[in-house]
């Protein structure tokens, strides 16, 4: 996991906007994040090696983030 962990918050909120308070949860999601950093970093640092504008990548991954929908229509 990397040692950076500026990018998780203090704690999860919640739909109503409490804080979430299961240590379990909260723990598998804050892993998903970090291997999910980690799998960006790596497409980052080969998009650079091939040559890639970094501005451009960037912006692709923006565009990646905005195009989430909620799939779990129920939940």
């Amino acid at each position: 996991m990397s040692s950076n962990k500026s990018f998780i918050p203090e704690y999860w909120k919640g739909k109503n906007k409490e804080k979430i308070s299961c240590k379990e949860k909260i723990n598998i999601l804050n892993s998903n994040i970090y291997e999910l950093h980690e799998m960006i970093a790596d497409v980052y640092d080969e998009a650079i090696l091939i040559g890639i504008d970094e501005e451009q990548l960037k912006d692709v991954l923006k565009k990646i983030i905005k195009s989430l929908k909620n799939n779990l229509k129920n939940v």
